[in-house]
């Protein structure tokens, strides 16, 4: 595997009506390429190395990337920003504030500057939220309040119910593009309540909570587009048990809004309002209530007695021989289960960015204190259509929230 490579679950914490969300392995062979984007509602995506820093490579494996452009409100003073990654687990733009230049305007609060936390598993983002106009191939969506992580408009060091682990000082990425089944990413568990671990504002450097109305709060950009708003449907390519250096596909917009989004016959799993699947995952005789299909997770995580990795490739499994395995999801309005077969290689025996057969243990779990789960990552992704459906939507008779995803 690369140098860099490593687990990446950004679990993000969420407080009532607010969607709970992951962020998140290598393989000879050739790069694994898509055709290029044909239509305004399209935008590609990459599977490298992630942004280069002093001559090298910063990202991990199985990260997928798309190139946003950010503007100052109303005008043509934009920036492109490359490596932004793409995390169907959360809802809300997260940029580095190293990545962009542009002076957009921050948020205010009673004359203070709005600061925002976002809280993970293990981690957290903290820095001010600002407006900008937001561009995703032929896609805008116009205000957007965004979080610019390392910004000097609040004080620099997070507020303690804010601090949730280490400081995620770097993504392996330019920034986050949350496009989660949710509008924002608190809702309205923000609007009236003060909650920590969300929104902030620091008169004399001292933070505290603040209630956010929900369109003042991080929004998932999609939602705000004029057309092809419901949700999003993600194109990767078929990937060999050897994986690819790289490889490349679709981010699409909408859902049956236009010729190249049809649902088709993919199966559709509802969300529960904490963004996982309604029903559950069942994996061996294990039930997985708190399961999940997330792009910004880079491998599949859940448990089992499977050797797991030490060294570099910490937080994978290490199989002495690839195992096949298969796990279990129940689609909305059906009694039968639909059985997804995955396999899992050993993760030092890989070398590349992109592959479909990595995997690692999940959450300690119980399922009566804690309940378990399966998350299904951006291995899920390849070689299917996986879908995105926006809450308060209805997409050929399915109910928002809902994941879909085709069988190869």
């Amino acid at each position: 595997m690369t140098a860099a490579t490593h687990a990446f679950r950004l679990a993000l914490l969420t407080s009532a009506g607010v969607v709970a969300s992951s962020c998140g392995g290598g393989g000879s062979g050739s790069s694994a390429a898509a055709p290029p984007p044909a239509a305004a509602n399209v935008t590609t995506m990459v599977i490298d190395g992630g942004p280069v820093v002093n001559g090298s490579p910063t990202g991990t494996v199985n990260q997928a990337y798309v190139t946003i452009t950010v503007c100052v409100p109303g005008t043509t003073t934009c920036q492109a920003i490359d490596h932004v990654w793409v995390d169907t687990g959360s809802s809300g733009l997260r940029l580095m504030a190293s990545a962009f230049t542009p002076q957009l305007p921050v948020a205010t609060q009673g004359g203070n500057n709005v600061g925002n936390c976002g809280q993970f598993l293990a981690s957290y983002t903290w820095g001010a939220v600002r407006t900008a106009d937001v561009k995703i191939g032929g896609e805008l969506a116009s205000s957007v309040p965004i979080q610019v992580i390392g910004d000097t408009a609040v004080p620099a060091t997070a507020p303690a119910n804010c601090s949730n682990g280490s400081q995620a000082q770097t993504l392996g990425a330019n920034g986050l593009l949350g496009i989660g089944v949710f509008l924002q990413d608190c809702g309205s568990g923000c609007s009236s309540t003060a909650a920590p671990g969300f929104y902030y504002t620091c008169p004399g450097g001292t933070c505290q909570p603040v209630s956010m109305t929900t369109n003042l709060q991080l929004q998932n950009v999609v939602g705000l587009f004029t057309t092809d708003n419901n949700g999003v449907l993600i194109q990767l390519p078929a990937l060999s048990a050897a994986g690819a250096p790289t490889a490349s596909g679709s981010l699409i917009f909408g859902i049956g809004t236009q010729s190249n989004n049809a649902l088709g016959s993919a199966m559709v799993f509802a969300a529960d309002p904490n963004g996982n699947i309604h029903t559950t995952t069942t994996y061996g005789d294990l039930s997985e209530p708190a399961s999940f299909v997330d792009s910004g997770s880079n491998g599949f995580f859940f448990n089992d007695a499977l050797t797991a990795c030490s060294g570099n490739s910490a937080g994978f499994y290490c199989p002495a021989s690839t195992a096949s395995l298969s796990a279990t999801m129940l689609p909305f309005n059906s009694s039968s289960g639909f059985t997804y077969n995955f396999s899992i290689a050993d993760a030092n025996n890989l070398s590349g960015d992109a592959f479909n057969n990595l995997g690692g243990p999940g959450s300690t779990c119980d399922n009566t204190t804690v309940p378990c789960s399966f998350d299904w990552g951006l291995p899920f992704f390849f070689g299917r259509n996986v879908f995105t459906a926006l809450e308060g939507t209805t997409i050929s008779g399915n109910a928002g929230p809902f994941f879909a995803a085709s069988t190869p």
